[in-house]
């Protein structure tokens, strides 16, 4: 049986909006990804967006999958890892956050963050089972790259190809200004 380890924040009394989690004792494979794979998409769409391109390579962010549940607590999340443990098959890798950004929400949510398009297909078949376990009321989806930023220019992640036409032009600007205040610490505006 795989194990999941979850941040340890979750278990004291720190309020965290997110708490990662994988299959990896520390959340090695979560610290090598924002820095190896998060960082260098959302700073190559960053600069292209400065740059003025309407026309975006969306580079990484073709390969990266979310399988999202919402789920009704932070309970109900953990609840899912511990299912998940037990249902998880030789070959897949499992890591990725759970709660929200918006504290005053009912519902929370668990996002996996999945490399390539046959992890995600394994995964979602898995976590449909589950689920069900958990909340058989709980929604479960998936999509390409990061929500915030990527949906909101390009709309529709079935339509993405390499090269991509920013659909909401007057999203460009509010993108940046969240990109900087992600990457660079920036206060909002």
């Amino acid at each position: 049986m795989s194990k999941i380890y979850i941040d340890k924040r979750y278990f004291t009394d720190k309020k965290a909006k997110w708490v990662s989690f994988e299959d990896t004792q520390g959340l090695r494979e979560t610290k090598k990804d924002i820095y190896g794979k998060c960082v260098p998409c959302i700073t190559n769409l960053y600069e292209q967006l400065k740059d003025g391109k309407t026309i975006v390579d969306l580079g990484f962010a073709l390969k990266c999958w979310k399988v999202v549940v919402v789920l009704n607590s932070m309970e109900e999340c953990v609840d899912l890892l511990s299912e998940l443990e037990i249902s998880m098959t030789e070959g897949i890798k499992v890591k990725g956050r759970f709660g929200s950004v918006n504290e005053t929400k009912t519902t929370k949510v668990i996002v996996f963050n999945v490399a390539g398009e046959a992890q995600r297909r394994k995964l979602y078949e898995i976590l449909k089972d589950c689920v069900k376990r958990v909340n058989p009321h709980a929604e479960i989806s998936y999509h390409r790259g990061c929500v915030e930023l990527y949906h909101e220019l390009f709309g529709d992640w079935k339509r993405w190809k390499k090269f991509t036409l920013v659909q909401k032009p007057e999203a460009i600007e509010p993108i940046i200004r969240k990109i900087r205040e992600v990457l660079f610490w920036d206060k909002p505006t």
